[in-house]
């Protein structure tokens, strides 16, 4: 379990150091920014690892014969919309495994999608749901994962660029709307707690099917 609260965190300890000052210019930088989710599960077969060496996986490399192919049937084209609105598989090791790529590329500084705990069951592959912000999704990895990424990424000249969500959360709680009622488009109609100066009352915090059924 990890902190629960900023007074959980250890912070002389943190701030310790070893540390990594930003750059004078970042103008003369190449970033690199990805989503992880959709980066690398480092089982990729055949890439030159961190070290130059070849690695072998289970994912095969794409060939000259595969140009083309990835949506020729109907239900392979449904099946490649619907990877594109739920989670892949992408994760923090993947991403370090492939440290050696992207210094061999050129990058010099990694700017890496938001990483924080998401809102269970919330296809959220993005990192733009975020629950907790003090503890790493368990899809992408763990804070060890992490640190292993930075360390590794320093080791090979490379800085690390968090990128952070400051501005909202996931959708974590449910007013209960009593006003509004508006037509849904098929016939039926819903409350929609729209905005109007007047405050609604909170039904609950979401439980893991979405539901606000946790109190509030």
């Amino acid at each position: 379990m990890g902190p629960r609260r900023l007074d959980d965190i250890d912070w002389p300890r943190l701030t310790r150091g070893p540390h990594h000052p930003s750059p004078a210019a970042w103008e003369d930088q190449v970033l690199y920014f990805m989503l992880v989710d959709r980066f690398s599960d480092g089982r990729e077969d055949g890439y030159r690892g961190v070290d130059g060496g070849l690695v072998t996986g289970s994912t095969p490399r794409l060939t000259a014969a595969d140009r083309g192919n990835a949506v020729g049937t109907p239900e392979a084209a449904a099946a490649w919309r619907a990877s594109g609105a739920r989670w892949i598989g992408g994760s923090l090791a993947g991403l370090t495994s492939k440290i050696g790529y992207l210094e061999r590329l050129g990058v010099t500084a990694l700017w890496v999608s938001p990483l924080l705990r998401q809102v269970p069951g919330a296809e959220s592959y993005h990192g733009y749901g975020i629950q907790n912000f003090l503890e790493v999704d368990p899809h992408f990895g763990t804070t060890e994962d992490l640190k292993t990424l930075v360390r590794v990424a320093h080791e090979h000249g490379m800085y690390v660029v968090l990128d952070v969500i400051l501005n909202h959360t996931g959708d974590v709680f449910a007013y209960r709307p009593d006003r509004y009622w508006t037509p849904d488009g098929h016939g039926g109609a819903f409350l929609d707690p729209r905005w109007d100066g007047r405050p609604y009352e909170v039904a609950g915090f979401r439980d893991e099917t979405g539901e606000p059924t946790v109190p509030f």
